[in-house]
């Protein structure tokens, strides 16, 4: 650990952390966690692997660094902080994230990684998925209460289905070469969700397919 006398508590020691913190997103995203060593992030920020440690102890707590200062940073920018997430506030995320491509590189590397239960970030992407599934789900259980025309659409189901939109659509950004914005067709999404565009009809087959089975339709109590 380092004592309250470091560059730690000081600008200077700020803004190195800051430095070594951004260095290790690239670095991560790159190559991802097990392969991105501390030697190349070190080397990156302009410090020997032994002037990072002075400021991270450990590889672990660089990457949490990483995770904290990615959700802070989206958080101050958006004027989010403290609050839950709603299905609005979560497409404009997704926006925003998409003009910092690090970022959703790095998330798709280490959510990748992660269904690993000995990776370090386990445990993390296990409850960010829980916190972020439970909170759109009560948001939109909150608007269907309100007099939402989706309250046949299964709040949590549906919030899976955001979830599941964005992440798929975030990889194929990733991978393809076409620029697409994967916040507006989530977006779009939303939008059938809240009236009812795509629940399944009487025969669950949903809206507009055909052989489907099931649908999004609330189940009976």
């Amino acid at each position: 650990m380092t004592s309250s006398s470091t560059p730690r508590t000081t600008p200077k020691g700020a803004e190195r952390r800051r430095r070594i913190v951004e260095e290790a997103t690239r670095v991560f995203a790159r190559n991802g966690y097990r392969a991105g060593s501390l030697a190349t992030v070190a080397a990156a920020a302009g410090l020997t692997q032994q002037g990072l440690l002075h400021y991270f102890p450990t590889k672990e707590d660089l990457l949490v660094a990483v995770l904290q200062h990615r959700d802070e940073r989206t958080e101050e920018q958006l004027g989010t902080q403290g609050s839950d997430v709603t299905p609005d506030s979560f497409v404009q995320t997704l926006r925003h994230n998409a003009r910092e491509p690090e970022f959703p590189r790095l998330f798709a590397v280490l959510a990748a990684e992660s269904t690993s239960v000995e990776h370090p970030t386990h445990e993390w992407f296990v409850d960010r998925y829980e916190n972020l599934v439970t909170q759109l789900a009560a948001a939109l259980e909150e608007e269907q209460a309100a007099g939402a025309p989706s309250a046949q659409v299964d709040p949590r189901t549906a919030a899976r289905v955001l979830v599941a939109l964005a992440d798929g659509l975030r990889l194929q950004r990733l991978l393809s070469e076409e620029d697409f914005d994967h916040a507006e067709i989530v977006g779009l999404v939303l939008s059938w969700l809240r009236t009812g565009h795509v629940l399944a009809d009487d025969g669950g087959v949903p809206a507009g397919g055909e052989g489907g089975q099931g649908g999004l339709r609330r189940t009976a109590p």
